[in-house]
Order: structure tokens, then C-alpha cells, then sequence
């Protein structure tokens, strides 16, 4: 995520600091939403009108990142497009990523025979497998590539694998986790979704005890977390969906990009990520290292998501607070929860001024802090 907020859109972003104890967060008032909203939507209008060819990538990986983040559509755009796809022919691997990652973003399967035509002209193994999810969303047939190299790369085997994984899934519950031989005799933070990640899932505390951190009344803390990319692309794909499976903890940090915002964040590794000294794996046999963490549940192909998109490349997904607008999201089935780039994100509510009014990440990251509470490992499981 870090990495992919570059360019003219970064130069926006630091308008404001991000200092994790101020009152006021100037990125997230009124005025200063209204102002960006507007130089996004400029930069949009100025990058749709420039040739779609290499020199003007920064351009249109910023236009088209500015597009995910406010699912921004109007005619004009919806003329060009098929234009652009056209020129998948022409530009790099970098190029014809952005679009393809756009195209999934905002009209999912909408263009598949367009794509579809240009199969051939694809870079890479990593784009081959973003274009046949998204030609797979309109149903088309796939049998068009059979002779391509590409069957035989890690990316077609993770599509399958995902595709049989939508299948047959097993399903867990809270109760699953209570005395459970799961990183026995550790705190563990569990964070339960939905295979359909439109629907917000919510973040649980289950101590060393077994038993989950509850209030005063007995009743089992659950804090809202989403787990949807804005792309909604499949987990073993850059900037999709988290992938369920385990991930190491770090500590807590501040964040100084201003769409997450100056809350306190929860740093995690993904399986084969490195972060300076941290490394999720302590010794060589990592397959065997990952098998034994997970127990009794490694028998659960999804549970090894975090496994296989860490080991293709995956990284830098963390649990944070945001200052998107919400009401870039107001039609959809998850507001107010705001997607990131992959991340599990916790809603928060800004005031005109810029003031924290609301946050549920603030909300569990103070229960860990109070309690002195350090988990070694968080969970994404379906349930």
C-alpha cells in the first residue's frame, strides 16, 4: 500500500502530518475533503485526456488509483475505455496492470470480451491471472488459453485453488476458538469475515486462558473490521482482498500516510515478509513452521492464504484506522466501513474540523494496550 501511493496523488496526501496524539487531524476536516476531492477529480479529467501510453504512466496509475478510491465513473470515461484496453498491446507490464486492476475495480467483468481479445499481449503471469479473473466474473469461457504457459505458473494454480476454495469451504464460529488447540496458552487476535467481503466483518480478543476478552457483562468484545479491498480482486493478487491465514505482529505504529490517518495501527508480517530484523519464519522448514502455528486447523487449504500470497509476493497489510470519506461509500453494503488496498480496516467518523469523533480502531488498540495485552499472531478466518 505504501508503495503504490506515489506520484502527483502523493503530493496531495501530505498536505497535512500525521501526528498520532493530536486532537485535530487537518487532512480529515471539511475544507481540506472538499479540496482534495476536487484536485482528484482535476487530475482525473486532465490524465483521461493524455494519450494511454508509457510516458504517461504516473499519470494514469494516479487517475486511475483516484477512480478506486471514490468510484468515480461519468461518460466520458466510459468512452474512453475501451480504447485503453486496446492499447494493452502497446505499453509495459506496469501499464497494462493499472488498467486491468481499474477495470476490476469498477466494472467487474464489463469489458471481458475486450480483454478477452488481447489475452495474447499480456506481460506477465501476474496480469495473465488479474485478466482471467476478471474475464472468470462474466462466466466466459476460459478454454481459449489452454496452450499458454501460463497454465503451469503459481498464479494459475492459485486462481484454481481459489475457485475450488468458493466451492467447499469450512466454516468456523467464535465457539471454535474457546479452550481450542490453537496457539494454546497465547493471546491471539481472531478476525472473522465473510466470503462475500462486501459484508464488514469483526475483530475478537481470545486470551491465553481460551476464553474471549469480554466487558463488564460477560459479553465477548467484537470490534467492525473490514476486510475488502476497494479492488475486490481475490486474495493472492496486489492490493485484493486480505487473505485469511495467519499473520505475525510486530507492534503498534503511526502511520504518515493521511488516508489511514495519525490512529494507532497494528503492524503485521505476512508469511516469507521481512520488516528490518522481524521475519515471520524462525527457522528453514517453513512449510512445517506455518503447519505447526496453525495446529488442528492446517488441514484448511483457506488457511494457508496468508501462506501462498506472502510466498508470491504479497505484502505490507497491517490493521489501521482511516480517514477516507465515507460518503464516497454510501451506496454499498459496507458503509461506513472504508477499504483500503488489503488491509483489515476499522472504521472511524471525523468531524468538519478535522476531530476523531468515532473509532473502532482506537476502540480494540486501547483494550490491548489497558490490559497489556501482546498478541504474537492475528487470524483472518471465514466464518
Amino acid at each position: 500500500m505504501k508503495a503504490f501511493l506515489t506520484g502527483i496523488i502523493f503530493s496531495i496526501m501530505l498536505n497535512a502530518s500525521a501526528q498520532p496524539d493530536s486532537k485535530i487531524f487537518e487532512f480529515a476536516s471539511k475544507n481540506n475533503r472538499v479540496k482534495v476531492k476536487q484536485e482528484l477529480i482535476q487530475i482525473i479529467n486532465s490524465t483521461i485526456e493524455l494519450p494511454f501510453v508509457e510516458k504517461n504512466y504516473i499519470q494514469y496509475k494516479g487517475a486511475f488509483w483516484a477512480m478506486e478510491l471514490m468510484l468515480y465513473q461519468n461518460n466520458n470515461i466510459n468512452i474512453k475505455i475501451p480504447t485503453w484496453i486496446s492499447q494493452l498491446q502497446f505499453v509495459n507490464a506496469s501499464m497494462q496492470w493499472v488498467l486491468l486492476e481499474y477495470l476490476y475495480t469498477i466494472y467487474p467483468g464489463k469489458y471481458a470480451d475486450l480483454v478477452k481479445k488481447n489475452w495474447n499481449f499480456l506481460k506477465t503471469d501476474k496480469i495473465k491471472a488479474l485478466a482471467l479473473e476478471y474475464i472468470s466474473v462474466d462466466k466466459l469461457d476460459t478454454s481459449f488459453f489452454q496452450n499458454d504457459s501460463f497454465k503451469g505458473s503459481n498464479y494459475y494454480r492459485l486462481f484454481e485453488l481459489q475457485h475450488q476454495q468458493k466451492i467447499s469451504t469450512k466454516l468456523f464460529t467464535s465457539n471454535n476458538f474457546l479452550n481450542y488447540s490453537f496457539l494454546p496458552n497465547q493471546t491471539v487476535l481472531v478476525s472473522f469475515q465473510y466470503a462475500d467481503r462486501n459484508t464488514p466483518g469483526y475483530l475478537m480478543i481470545r486470551l491465553s486462558n481460551g476464553k474471549w476478552l469480554s466487558d463488564a457483562n460477560n459479553k465477548p468484545y467484537q470490534f467492525q473490521q473490514l476486510a475488502r479491498s476497494i479492488t475486490n480482486m481475490p486474495y493472492y493478487l496486489t492490493n485484493g482482498n486480505t487473505p485469511q491465514g495467519l499473520y505475525k505482529l510486530t507492534g503498534f505504529d503511526s502511520s504518515n500516510n493521511n488516508w489511514i490517518g495519525p490512529t494507532t495501527n497494528l503492524q503485521m508480517l505476512m508469511p516469507f515478509e521481512k520488516d528490518g530484523k522481524n521475519n515471520f519464519f524462525e527457522t528453514q522448514n517453513v512449510e512445517q513452521e506455518y503447519k505447526v502455528l496453525l495446529g488442528s486447523l492446517a488441514d484448511n487449504t483457506n488457511l494457508w492464504q496468508s501462506y501462498e500470497a506472502g510466498k508470491i509476493g504479497r505484502t505490507e497489510i497491517i490493521a489501521h484506522g482511516t480517514t477516507i470519506p465515507i460518503d464516497f461509500y454510501k451506496s454499498t453494503t459496507y458503509f461506513p466501513c472504508t477499504p483500503s488496498l488489503g488491509c483489515l480496516c476499522s472504521p472511524e467518523i471525523w468531524d468538519d474540523n478535522g476531530k476523531r469523533i468515532m473509532s473502532i480502531q482506537n476502540e480494540w488498540i486501547s483494550l490491548l494496550k489497558q490490559n497489556q495485552l501482546n498478541p504474537n499472531y492475528l487470524l483472518v478466518i471465514e466464518h
